[in-house]
């Protein structure tokens, strides 16, 4: 099947939406059709074209990740991928995503990230899970803290408006001390609290709570909806959802979390997207109370692996050649990077490898969660110098664990 590929012109916007449904299998109200057609004007798309007829759509966002050590790098952020039911398995796909990949390649971007509807789709375009999210949920009744409080800043309510505007600074706050956080997008933010203010899934509409430290700075924004079931027989047994919770500061997070697990009513609390090592945790008197299940959250692809291993930090200083396979049967290409807590560098080299590994898997380890000892035992790490996994599993982890931080 002959597959055009070209850029989404400005009056193709419901054309791309209507596709995007038609991949989901689902109908939205006009409302929210519309609404989505007026957001998709943030997305760089592509359309896919057979026998002159739209079959598939992909876009790009420009977005910054922050890497371990604290740098932040431009990465392209793939988005709104959608085929149509009647032309998958057909190459749609790979066209797509090879013109994404080669336009974020000529922009300069050192990488792709993506969140994958479904896991094993992605691999073969050279994309490895990058950091592991979080469903957690605890029962109110046993999460006592293990010491007292110690507080300096304030809670306050607040309405949405006041949220919105105190939402882009803290995320970029945020992003500066975090591993893995991805910038957020004109795209996502705007549809971020388009449901705020309505009851969603026998859920009431969102909530929102600031935390200001001493000096009246929000430092921590809670968002979270309630459902309050009452039976006679056991009194009030209230589900609160955590919407979103930032925070800059360990005080603000740790204040934020006991306002939702104190909450009178509530019997459960539950939050999505959490990060994989969440330290309010261990402030638990009984962490068995927080029961949390992992998911992958980033998938990375390295378009520029010397720029992307060069901008961040490593965990202790050494040196390896890396020989790293392209998707596709491309040439491998080899990197000799060099890494400590103060700086890296990583350029082309044409030494004998000290490790052999497919792209996927160093998109992978880039952020530190995935530890590289684990992927050799895999099968995907071949070790080919003694001693080079374990050195190499040291240079790459890095703590906190990485956390893109939300969908995008």
């Amino acid at each position: 099947m002959d597959v055009e590929i070209r850029r989404t012109a400005p009056g193709d916007a419901e054309d791309f939406v209507e596709v995007i449904y038609a991949a989901l299998g689902q109908r939205p109200s006009p409302d929210r059709f519309a609404a989505d057609v007026a957001d998709v004007a943030a997305v760089r798309g592509w359309h896919a074209l057979a026998e002159g007829r739209l079959v598939g759509v992909a876009g790009l966002l420009d977005l910054r990740l922050t890497l371990p050590g604290g740098s932040r790098l431009q990465i392209a952020g793939v988005t709104e991928v959608g085929v149509l039911p009647t032309h998958r398995r057909q190459g749609v796909l790979t066209r797509l995503m090879t013109a994404l990949l080669d336009d974020a390649r000529e922009r300069g971007d050192a990488a792709a990230g993506l969140m994958a509807t479904e896991a094993p789709i992605y691999g073969r375009f050279g994309f490895g899970a990058a950091d592991r999210v979080a469903r957690v949920e605890v029962e109110t009744g046993d999460a006592s803290l293990r010491e007292p409080p110690h507080e300096e800043g304030r809670l306050e309510i607040a309405d949405l408006a006041t949220a919105q505007a105190e939402l882009s600074g803290l995320h970029e706050r945020v992003c500066a001390v975090r591993n893995g956080m991805v910038s957020l997008s004109l795209f996502r933010s705007r549809r971020r609290y388009r449901d705020a203010e309505s009851e969603v899934g026998g859920l009431g509409a969102t909530r929102f709570t600031l935390h200001r430290d001493a000096a009246g700075t929000a430092d921590g924004l809670l968002g979270y909806r309630t459902k309050l079931d009452w039976t006679r027989s056991s009194g009030p047994r209230g589900d609160l959802q955590v919407e979103e919770l930032w925070a800059s500061t360990q005080e603000a997070e740790a204040s934020l979390w006991r306002f939702c697990l104190q909450h009178d009513l509530m019997r459960r609390v539950t939050a999505y997207w959490r990060p994989s090592d969440e330290a309010f945790e261990v402030r638990l008197a009984n962490p068995r109370a927080w029961r949390q299940t992992l998911s992958d959250g980033l998938w990375l692809r390295p378009l520029d692996p010397a720029a992307l291993l060069s901008a961040r930090r490593y965990g202790r200083e050494d040196g390896l050649v890396l020989e790293v396979h392209e998707p596709g049967g491309a040439a491998a290409r080899r990197f000799r990077l060099e890494g400590g807590l103060e700086g890296a560098s990583c350029v082309p080299s044409s030494a004998s490898p000290d490790l052999s590994l497919d792209l996927a898997a160093l998109g992978s380890v880039c952020l530190g969660d995935a530890p590289l000892e684990r992927l050799h035992r895999a099968g995907r790490v071949e070790e080919v110098t003694p001693g080079a996994v374990a050195r190499a599993t040291a240079m790459f982890r890095w703590s906190p664990a990485p956390w893109s931080g939300a969908f995008f």
